[in-house]
């Protein structure tokens, strides 16, 4: 491939991903790339669902993005995007993320949590994160 060079052409006409530094940095070590790569581009997601006011009764946004969806955006299968979003996961994770079933057929609705809202990832959270980055399927403590 033979690409070319820039040429006084903004960057504004590209679409990016915000990667939170910290994420990359302090206490989230643990946590892969693909998942880092997934939670960024639903933090994008989490700000065009609040423009489009989908907020739950208790004030949260939520957002939807199936499996099918992340398997589009990341070419990857379907094993994979599962074990990336349990990877963010509260319950089998670190807990980025929550994702409640509605069922019928629906998709799951995903709540993005705030990464900042904590000054310290807990160690049981690193725990798990150990657990996804090293392949082992034990069952989590």
């Amino acid at each position: 491939m033979d690409f070319d060079y820039f040429y006084n052409r903004e960057a504004e006409r590209f679409n990016f991903l915000k990667v939170p530094e910290i994420l990359v940095a302090e206490g989230f070590r643990g946590l892969s790339a693909e998942a880092i790569i997934l939670y960024s581009m639903l933090l994008k997601r989490t700000g065009m669902s609040f423009k489009n006011n989908w907020i739950d009764k208790e004030g949260r946004v939520f957002i939807y993005f199936t499996v099918e969806e992340i398997m589009k955006r990341r070419n990857i299968s379907k094993p994979t995007a599962i074990k990336i979003l349990d990877e963010l996961d509260v319950k089998k994770g670190i807990g980025l993320i929550e994702r409640v079933r509605l069922g019928l057929g629906k998709p799951n609705i995903i709540y993005v949590k705030d990464f900042m809202s904590i000054s310290e990832v807990k160690e049981t959270d690193l725990l798990k994160l150990k657990t996804f980055t090293s392949g082992s399927k034990n069952s989590l403590p």
